[in-house]
């Protein structure tokens, strides 16, 4: 969780409190640990820094009253603690736990198997993306992880150990180094999914400005201009939880773009793709406005 004006590509929270949760989980259930996440969610709502970033974005954003605000701004650090320890729980084996409502699933993601190229399953920091990762099971297809090496540093090692089966492979992206560029290719090439967000970006990385909610917000140029360059489709996809025990995933239509060869290209493809999958994002904060977890000043002019 950031608490910053800008993000800092680190997740507040130490692996002691998910260790506590992971026993609680073991011993005592699910329904178990969300009752203690309420006391947890109370916590962070009084005492974060991030609460400030995310009143504003009730109030601002989405124009709710002073008192609707607070409300809403509680849900949002419960609705986070509860995708956590749904991932949790997911990554220890206890998936019997959850249902899924499949939509676009058969229609889109079969289709984009079908194609028989790699792929860029883009989501965003709304609901529990890991459920996303679920779905591609079925479908017996090689996916990668794209992620900033420092994001889930601390909780890496750790969440190994809890995991009962590992079916896909993490590429880190580290800051100054282009390995993940090689990686990535490699994975192109192999015609596997790479999985990203692109609703986040580092402070010197490059960045696109486009109208969002509202008002103006930068979002990363790389999954887009990755997507052109590399010349494969992206299909957005989301994971919203729906009831304790019960999510809906969203595959929607696959936009499929030709390899961009000159500057020109590039910036044509950039901008459709960015401009479908923000208006995709749009839709999902205002139909699940508490699970759009981005606890920073998303719409800061810095």
């Amino acid at each position: 969780m950031a608490d910053n004006k800008k993000w800092e590509g680190k997740a507040k929270g130490g692996i002691k409190g998910h260790q506590i949760f992971v026993f609680i989980l073991n011993f005592f259930g699910l329904q178990t640990a969300y009752f203690f996440l309420r006391f947890v969610a109370f916590y962070f709502f009084v005492t974060a820094k991030s609460t400030k970033t995310s009143l504003k974005y009730f109030r601002e954003i989405l124009g709710y009253s002073k008192w609707k605000s607070y409300i809403a701004s509680y849900q949002n650090y419960y609705v986070f603690g509860q995708t956590i320890l749904d991932k949790v729980a997911l990554l220890a084996g206890m998936r019997n736990k959850f249902t899924v409502i499949h939509e676009g699933h058969e229609d889109n993601l079969v289709y984009l198997k079908s194609l028989g190229k790699g792929s860029i399953l883009l989501s965003a920091h709304i609901g529990n993306w890991e459920i996303a990762g679920q779905m591609l099971e079925s479908l017996d297809t090689k996916f990668n992880i794209l992620i900033y090496d420092n994001e889930a540093e601390k909780m890496k090692g750790y969440m190994e150990e809890v995991m009962k089966k590992k079916n896909y492979k993490i590429i880190a992206i580290k800051t100054g180094e282009i390995g993940h560029l090689v990686e990535l290719h490699a994975a192109f090439n192999n015609n596997e999914w790479v999985v990203m967000h692109g609703d986040r970006y580092l402070p010197g990385a490059a960045t696109i400005e486009k109208i969002f909610m509202g008002k103006k917000a930068k979002f990363p140029a790389g999954p887009f201009i990755m997507a052109a360059k590399f010349g494969v489709p992206v299909t957005v996809v989301f994971a919203v939880k729906i009831s304790n025990t019960q999510y809906h995933f969203f595959a929607k239509k696959p936009i499929e773009v030709k390899r961009a060869r000159t500057e020109q290209e590039v910036e044509t493809a950039v901008k459709e793709i960015s401009d479908k999958y923000i208006t995709e994002v749009e839709q999902m904060v205002k139909k699940y406005p508490t699970q759009w977890f981005n606890f920073y000043d998303f719409w800061s002019k810095n």
